[in-house]
């Protein structure tokens, strides 16, 4: 969904990234922006996304890899591989280095060689949507993820996926659309309830977004993301006041998170209170530098106005 903003660790596609969401809003004549994200691989089942997708935000990772110049002897060796689960995991590895290109032929050619195994062609086509999804070509990632759903209709996480790429292109009524299918398959997907209450704040139904938040909050209540979200929504909707405690909530469950501790900056700075946005901002001089910077910057433009 709006991709930017605040910084969160992981997307739902278990991408880095996943869907950014930014709730942006005026506190007298500035411009100040919540964070949202896509829910992350690592927070609460699956491993979500959404993020922020899907949050999925399914596991793509972007961790360093080794040096552009080679590919392991292993990978090099299986690209020609006529075995279609040896092709999955070298295509993992590739897209586990940043080599994405390479990581998508070895999908495709483990679709070819899978004409008569349509989970396992499903399974590389939502691979293929995750790695567009890290590159940040949203409408490829919702390619892949439809195919993949169209081969195998009861893949929870690919219409979770597929809902956060919609909601990348800002398609937010549709990426509910699919958020919702998720959670029908698969009740426990708790980054496509997060996602669902997300889509839902971008599309400024405050109200609806607080009740799927507070639902998710009540059956899983150590998911982090939920609290940060539920206070985010709630400072957009005008009551940063009762957003303060959840925020809490969600540095308390997850202290080494920057998001959690730069929207409860912000939620103090619509209150008003700069003294306390400095607070967070000092704290986050120890966990993200260009985070901190960033709430330094919004709490110097409150100054200002």
């Amino acid at each position: 969904m709006d991709s930017v903003c605040q910084a969160r660790s992981k997307t739902a596609t278990g991408l880095p990234l996943v869907f950014l969401l930014i709730g942006v809003f005026f506190v007298g004549a500035a411009l100040l922006g919540h964070a949202q994200q896509p829910a992350g691989a690592g927070q609460g089942a699956r491993t979500p996304a959404l993020p922020r997708p899907s949050q999925s935000r399914p596991p793509v990772k972007t961790a360093p890899g080794p040096p552009a110049t080679g590919r392991p002897r292993s990978i090099a060796a299986t690209a020609q591989s006529n075995d279609p689960q040896q092709l999955l995991v070298a295509g993992q590895a590739a897209a586990d280095a940043n080599r994405f290109d390479e990581a998508i032929r070895l999908y495709n050619r483990a679709i070819v060689l899978s004409a008569n195994k349509p989970q396992t062609a499903a399974t590389a086509h939502f691979k293929i949507g995750n790695a567009y999804m890290v590159q940040r070509k949203f409408e490829n990632a919702a390619i892949g993820f439809q195919r993949a759903i169209d081969l195998n209709p009861g893949y929870a996480e690919a219409y979770n996926n597929l809902g956060e790429s919609l909601g990348e292109l800002k398609q937010y009524q549709r990426a509910i659309e699919f958020f919702n299918k998720a959670v029908v398959i698969d009740p426990t997907l708790v980054k496509a309830k997060y996602n669902q209450a997300v889509s839902y704040d971008r599309l400024r139904n405050f109200r609806y977004s607080e009740f799927v938040f507070r639902n998710l909050i009540k059956s899983n209540p150590q998911y982090s993301l939920a609290y940060d979200g539920l206070a985010v929504t709630l400072s957009k909707a005008g009551r940063p006041k009762e957003a303060i405690a959840l925020h809490e909530k969600a540095i308390a469950l997850a202290p080494q998170d920057a998001s959690y501790y730069f929207n409860l900056g912000i939620s103090y700075l619509m209150l008003g209170n700069t003294a306390k946005a400095s607070e967070q901002q000092e704290k986050l001089k120890a966990i993200d530098s260009l985070v901190a910077d960033r709430l330094a910057s919004a709490i110097v433009k409150r100054q200002m106005n």
